[in-house]
């Protein structure tokens, strides 16, 4: 019984000093010296030794392979926590006339890809987080390019008062319009919004800013507007200062542009989808002027009003505009003109019936005009305007999937340019362009 008891701990030791050495000793005979006095007192022979080194040493490959999947797995859910990937895609077909001077207008017929957007969001800590977006899109030259459209980090200060869920982003952020309207208006793939369409500016830059809501979240968002975005109960806000060039120029100056948008709903519990909103910019144009070789006056005021109800959007806009980012719209003496804008939208969510129908909430009807006039006072020319029509609708075929039908129409001034960007040019005539649209956008 006591040579039982004494061989069971013998070959238990031998087990757990077996981690220690490798199968190229064992086969050789290089023994542990615990093995080797056990086989010269006949406790064990050689092959009995050879079996419990090998059955160590397996068990020793079984544990490291254990502990080596469980650090794997631990690392591996560690990175992944908190990442998130999304995509954002806007599948087309146009067919149409796009104007050209002297009222000559080019006919097209294409297949496309609007925009294609990979984005990448990460949870680092409570407070901080980090966030990539790649614009996909096609240049002038037929090629398909991917471009980097943000890529920031994400701070939460938490809350001050009556200013809550904030927000800082550092990097090549969100300007503090254009996704704001975007989440109002949802049909950014039919194309930009107003203020970017009129080439004044566009909807990312590099800088930092700080956004947030007024007094918390509105109660039951969704339910009582039709939107969770920017559900400040009283409203939200966000303040930045940036390059002013935009996330496709390049920054050709040492000024920085200001940029602010304040935005109130006054009723929220009567009528929780009304906001007021004013937007603010100032600073520099990024070009400098062909005329003095100073860098023009540039910035920007809107006032803006919406309603959002699960059935209904409206929104009005006006904005005028001393100049735009890329310092092109400028008079004889090489200061900036004042444009003059306005922009109304209206989406109809009509019921189907029966109201169990598929369709019910679905089937969405939309219209839009643009005026835009590049020269306010008629510094250069008295006719640099155009006129925007877009009728069309929408079924939703998933959450954030749907299918867009549209016509266009817009009305061009005889004085102006050739391009949504370019100064106004005497004379120049483009006369109108139209298009019928098909989208498909693609979101998961």
């Amino acid at each position: 019984m006591k040579r039982d008891i004494l061989f069971l701990t013998t070959v238990g030791m031998v087990i757990w000093s077996a981690f220690f050495f490798t199968a190229g000793g064992a086969m050789a005979g290089q023994y542990d010296p615990l093995l080797k006095v056990l086989i010269k007192k006949g406790i064990l022979t050689e092959r009995e030794a050879i079996e419990i080194q090998r059955e160590a040493m397996a068990d020793e490959e079984r544990q490291r392979s254990k502990l080596t999947k469980e650090i794997r797995e631990e690392t591996t859910t560690k990175d992944l926590k908190g990442l998130k990937f999304k995509m954002l895609a806007y599948l087309d077909y146009s067919i149409g006339k796009k104007a050209a001077p002297l009222g000559g207008q080019k006919s097209y017929n294409e297949f496309t890809v609007k925009r294609g957007y990979l984005r990448v969001y990460k949870t680092i800590t409570p407070w901080l987080a980090g966030h990539l977006t790649y614009d996909v899109h096609q240049d002038e030259a037929g090629d398909w390019k991917a471009r980097l459209k943000y890529l920031y980090a994400l701070f939460r200060p938490g809350n001050l008062g009556i200013l809550t869920e904030m927000k800082a982003e550092v990097g090549l952020g969100h300007t503090p319009w254009l996704d704001f309207e975007e989440h109002i208006n949802p049909y950014r793939c039919q194309g930009t919004m107003a203020i970017e369409r009129a080439g004044i500016f566009n909807s990312a830059d590099l800088g930092i800013s700080l956004h947030g809501n007024w007094g918390g979240e509105l109660e039951d968002a969704v339910v009582n507007t039709g939107n969770s975005h920017y559900a400040g109960r009283y409203g939200s806000w966000h303040i930045g200062v940036y390059n002013g060039s935009g996330y496709h120029s390049k920054e050709n100056n040492s000024n920085k542009v200001v940029e602010g948008r304040l935005t109130i709903r006054p009723l929220p519990e009567s009528l929780p989808g009304l906001q007021l909103s004013y937007f603010g910019l100032y600073g520099k144009a990024n070009e400098k002027s062909d005329i003095n070789k100073g860098y023009p006056d540039y910035q920007v005021h809107m006032g803006f009003l919406s309603y959002e109800h699960p059935r209904f959007i409206f929104t009005a806009q006006y904005f005028v505009t001393e100049g735009n980012k890329d310092g092109k719209w400028l008079k004889r003496n090489g200061k900036a003109l004042w444009t003059e804008n306005y922009s109304f939208f209206v989406n109809v969510r009509p019921p189907v019936y029966p109201m169990s129908s598929w369709l019910d909430r679905k089937l969405n009807l939309f219209f839009r005009y643009d005026h835009v006039d590049r020269d306010k006072n008629n510094q250069v020319a008295k006719d640099a305007h155009y006129n925007l029509y877009i009728a069309g609708g929408t079924i939703e075929v998933s959450h954030g999937n749907y299918i867009l039908a549209d016509y266009e129409f817009t009305d061009f001034g005889n004085d102006f340019g050739d391009r949504y960007s370019s100064a106004p040019s005497l004379a120049n005539k483009p006369g109108n362009q139209q298009k019928f649209q098909i989208v498909y956008q693609l979101k998961f």
